[in-house]
């Protein structure tokens, strides 16, 4: 009898030992479930913040990554609205561009051109002068707010502007007809401070222009000297608005890679302004940057068709079809080939999301968004273009 009992009474402890460790391991086996399952939604959201391709440990909001940034704007015509009286300084709700939208869009470099050739009597004859006029309307406007902009020759010039909480202002000319077939003239405007060229708006006397009939095949002669000439001086060719022959005598001329700096895909809106694959693919192979203009007439082809047939109240298309370009771009000609190139002040409607200077942090979230790292995103948001600018434009001839 009393054998039975100690056997019962063994059997006993024993189910109690197993029943309190069935529940010891049952919770360890919840503890650890929970912390796997907090492990996985903060990488998760690791990924959501940095993107899965971001090497990074670092957790940065999307204010730090755009902040991190330096970047650049390589077109705008904002220099008519300074011809017209308007003071940069002062933020406004008209045009695209003044100081206080750059700084609230985080705009470290933005590109002034100066636009030469376009009908109406402020841009007739002589076109030197209104060259020279329109640049001597920046550095007086830079000079009077040159606590926030100051004009860059140099690489080093965009350090040190970045080093003092400066805008860097780029002088561009947009259209050839400014140097009147002189190379005088050219050289005169490198030592006033001009580091870019768009060779052509409409045609000129040595170059095609791509909306006009072609009038020399591309490039003559003179326009192979003024393309050795820009590269002897150390100033970037750039070939947006060029006509295609154009483009490709400028790439077989030049012994620097090549700018096009307000230009989009072809592929996706069939304008003669955008670019084929063939040359996306030839421009990156050279090394160029092509930067994608934010204009909807260039980025759609439903809007481009019904603004064609008179539609003028048709509603401006979304930003992502600015994206649209750039994947494009980055997929024919890979990552180190592309940019931005608003032309703000230039153009109208620009697409929704995108009204003004002030949004181009919206381009950061987006790029992140469709999963580029924050070191793909950096080269697109500027990076491509200061690596184009450092090559051509490393040292001054002044």
């Amino acid at each position: 009898m009393l054998n039975r009992l100690l056997l019962l009474f063994g059997i006993i402890i024993l189910l109690s030992a197993l029943i309190i460790y069935s529940g010891i391991l049952r919770k360890n086996y919840r503890e650890v479930s929970e912390q796997i399952k907090e492990n996985i939604n903060e990488t998760q959201s690791d990924k959501e913040l940095n993107n899965p391709n971001f090497s990074g440990d670092i957790k940065m909001d999307l204010s730090s990554i755009h902040k991190s940034f330096t970047v650049v704007d390589a077109h705008c015509d904002t220099v008519d609205r300074i011809m017209q009286g308007v003071d940069l300084g002062v933020r406004s709700n008209q045009g695209h561009i003044d100081i206080p939208r750059l700084r609230e869009g985080g705009v470290d470099v933005q590109v002034f051109a100066c636009c030469i050739g376009r009908t109406g009597s402020q841009y007739a004859l002589p076109y030197a002068k209104l060259a020279t006029d329109m640049l001597n309307a920046l550095q007086i406007h830079f000079q009077k707010h040159s606590g926030d902009i100051t004009i860059a020759l140099t690489p080093e010039d965009i350090r040190k502007a970045e080093n003092q909480g400066k805008i860097a202002a780029i002088l561009d000319i947009e259209g050839g007809r400014a140097i009147e077939d002189s190379l005088d003239n050219l050289k005169k405007f490198y030592n006033s401070g001009v580091r870019l060229m768009t060779i052509t708006w409409n045609s000129n006397n040595w170059a095609d222009a791509s909306q006009e009939p072609p009038k020399h095949n591309g490039l003559n002669d003179f326009g192979k000297e003024v393309i050795k000439e820009m590269n002897r001086l150390g100033m970037i060719i750039d070939v947006s608005h060029s006509s295609d022959k154009t483009v490709w005598d400028v790439l077989e001329t030049s012994s620097d890679p090549i700018l096009a700096s307000h230009s989009c895909v072809k592929a996706i809106c069939n304008h003669p302004r955008n670019l084929s694959d063939e040359l996306i693919k030839a421009i990156s192979n050279g090394g160029g940057v092509i930067c994608v203009n934010f204009y909807s007439v260039f980025i759609d082809q439903v809007f481009k068709d019904r603004r064609e047939k008179g539609d003028l109240k048709q509603q401006p298309p979304p930003m992502s079809k600015v994206l649209d370009h750039i994947d494009h771009i980055v997929r024919v000609g890979g990552i180190d080939c592309v940019g931005l190139g608003s032309d703000f002040d230039g153009m109208n409607p620009p697409p929704i999301g995108l009204e003004d200077v002030s949004k181009m942090p919206k381009i950061t979230e987006e790029l992140l968004k469709r999963g580029y790292s924050v070191e793909e995103a950096g080269k697109i948001m500027g990076g491509n273009f200061l690596r184009l600018f450092n090559q051509v434009c490393k040292e001054t001839l002044l």
